[in-house]
């Protein structure tokens, strides 16, 4: 009876050890985010026991202006979006997650979480943010114009070269006026003594309207007469835009002004593609109405 009891016993702390590491498992791979602490609050569970669990658990909460008002909106008490503010510094401190980077562990749809590097355009879902990688596209013909008129003005006037890309749309159409981008650079710094083809910032890139054909959109790249030569975007085609450092690498960038219904693409002139043409960030702007 004795040795039949030890094997009771030793059967049910096998049971409770069993069921106990799938519990702690699952605890240990939750993250918690700004939607995980509405719903605990809206559940009507009390600052103090919101603020231990934020504390205990792991975290990624996006702090941003927009998050603020949700949270705000949301009737999350202060002490609790204090607590949120210092795990989120703890959470830069002891790692690197904003940038590009690695991005096994990080939330795509938070701007200040890591994301391959790349242009990014940041939308509103059901109240949600989003963020939609824009893809580039790379002009695999190369049109030239003016060599009749310049052939006739011995020169003088200029002969355009033009970059085209196939198709009359891009695949990301938006619905907003004035889009939000966010750019990540793999390269987060460049100083004075540093060399490279890489771009570094967005001020390297131009945003411009194609100009839209049967079959293709275009844009000028360069052009050249008897005198001499201009490369990069002309004045006509090119959209002012302003851009805010949100990290090493990292930039906030919106147009200065609506878009209006049209094509339009991030370029930068040193970003050529595997054939030598140009590679630009396109998009197209299709308002409602």
């Amino acid at each position: 009876m004795k040795i039949r009891r030890i094997s009771f016993s030793l059967l049910a702390m096998v049971l409770t050890l069993s069921l106990a590491m799938p519990l702690q498992a699952q605890n240990g791979d939750e993250v918690l985010t700004n939607d995980s602490v509405i719903t605990l609050s809206k559940a009507g569970l009390s600052s103090t026991i919101i603020v231990n669990k934020i504390r205990a658990s792991k975290t990624n909460f996006n702090m941003s202006t927009d998050e603020l008002i949700r949270l705000k909106q949301a009737r999350i008490p202060d002490e609790i979006v204090a607590a949120m503010f210092d795990a989120s510094h703890r959470r830069s401190e002891t790692t690197s997650t904003t940038g590009a980077g690695d991005v096994s562990k990080a939330d795509p749809d938070d701007p200040n979480a890591a994301h391959e590097a790349g242009i990014y355009l940041m939308q509103r879902v059901e109240g949600k943010q989003k963020m939609v990688q824009l893809e580039p596209s790379v002009s695999k013909q190369q049109k030239t114009g003016g060599l009749f008129t310049s052939a006739l003005t011995y020169g003088i006037a200029k002969i355009k070269f033009k970059a085209a890309l196939n198709g009359k749309t891009a695949a990301l159409q938006i619905n907003e006026a004035r889009p939000v981008f966010y750019f990540y650079f793999e390269v987060k710094g460049a100083g004075l003594s540093t060399s490279s083809y890489y771009a570094t910032n967005p001020n390297e890139f131009s945003l411009v309207q194609l100009d839209v054909k049967s079959n293709t959109r275009e844009v000028t790249v360069s052009q050249a007469n008897a005198f001499g030569a201009q490369s990069g975007t002309m004045d006509k085609a090119a959209r002012a835009f302003t851009y805010e450092k949100i990290a090493p690498g990292v930039y906030k960038v919106t147009p200065q002004q609506d878009l209006k219904d049209g094509e339009y693409g991030f370029y930068n002139a040193a970003g050529l593609g595997p054939s030598g043409g140009a590679k630009i960030f396109d998009f197209g702007i299709k308002l409602p109405g």
